[in-house]
């Protein structure tokens, strides 16, 4: 990969000198004045080198760099807890359904609460209903970030809003009414058919 960069620098070298040879070497050199065919011609070289040297500018780094992390090492660096978790955990709700089950992994098993909201938002956002019990143990996390993850992601799959502002006891009785509502709702077809679609991704 870094020869054919190399390649690429070296071409758009060659063509820029090329360019700058035709268009000052007549007056330089005294030569007879360029043609319209070569005037249009070095143009064409012109716009072609500067493109060239474009994509070279522009396009080193990506080809030079490492191929992007898999879900699968980014929900290991997610769970290591070392300073890289938060930054994996962000980068592993990037990848949307291909991540699901690695994000369902590290929801699981993270004592990170910071990792764990990660986690509970990229879940939402892809309607998954396999992390629907998750969601719901989440209202009674210690944390109050994870809290507020799993408060908005009930009220998007469940339709219920559990208001972490009431009283224990309110809280309690809304997160009663809350699993109460998901075991009618994962008794419909429809819901199940979801379940499974999305638990074998």
């Amino acid at each position: 990969m870094r020869i054919f960069i190399a390649s690429l620098q070296r071409a758009a070298a060659d063509g820029i000198f090329i360019f700058f040879q035709r268009t000052t070497g007549g007056i330089a050199g005294g030569s007879e004045i360029t043609s319209g065919m070569d005037r249009e011609k070095t143009l064409i070289q012109m716009a072609g080198s500067l493109l060239l040297v474009t994509v070279v500018f522009f396009g080193w780094r990506w080809l030079a760099s490492p191929s992007m992390p898999s879900p699968s090492s980014l929900a290991g660096i997610a769970l290591s807890n070392t300073p890289e978790s938060v930054a994996a955990s962000l980068k592993l709700t990037t990848f949307g359904k291909p991540a699901a089950r690695y994000m369902r992994q590290v929801l699981a098993e993270s004592t990170a609460p910071e990792v764990r909201s990660l986690m509970i938002h990229g879940l939402t956002q892809l309607y998954d209903f396999p992390s629907v019990e998750a969601f719901l143990d989440g209202l009674n996390d210690p944390s109050p970030l994870v809290q507020g993850g799993a408060s908005k992601a009930v009220e998007t799959l469940l339709g219920m809003r559990v208001s972490l502002d009431d009283p224990p006891e309110q809280q309690a009785i809304a997160i009663t009414a809350c699993r109460k509502r998901w075991e009618n709702m994962r008794k419909f077809p429809r819901i199940q058919k979801k379940i499974a679609e999305q638990s074998a991704q």
